[in-house]
């Protein structure tokens, strides 16, 4: 089974451009990581810390079955609600 991945924009300028870039597991930010408003909190400082050492920040995610490699401002909401698992181990 192949996946469609999406690469923000942001990213994909990064990557182009030999910047480095911060991948950050989605898991932890959402309901089944840190509760809200922490969840929050720690994306924002982590992504602030990320950009301060001059990299940028990816979060990865699945969003409506797409592979997603950053994620714009207005996506973090869906990550930081309710989210569910998508394998079990």
């Amino acid at each position: 089974m192949s996946m469609r991945v999406v690469t923000s924009g942001e990213v994909s300028d990064a990557l182009r451009g030999g910047r480095p870039v911060v991948a950050l597991e989605s898991t932890i930010f959402s309901h089944l990581g840190l509760p809200s408003p922490f969840n929050a909190e720690a994306l924002d400082r982590c992504s602030a810390a990320i950009r301060d050492a001059g990299c940028v920040p990816a979060v990865t995610a699945i969003l409506d079955g797409v592979v997603r490699l950053g994620l714009e401002d207005a996506e973090h909401a869906r990550i930081l609600g309710a989210a569910r698992k998508v394998a079990e181990r």
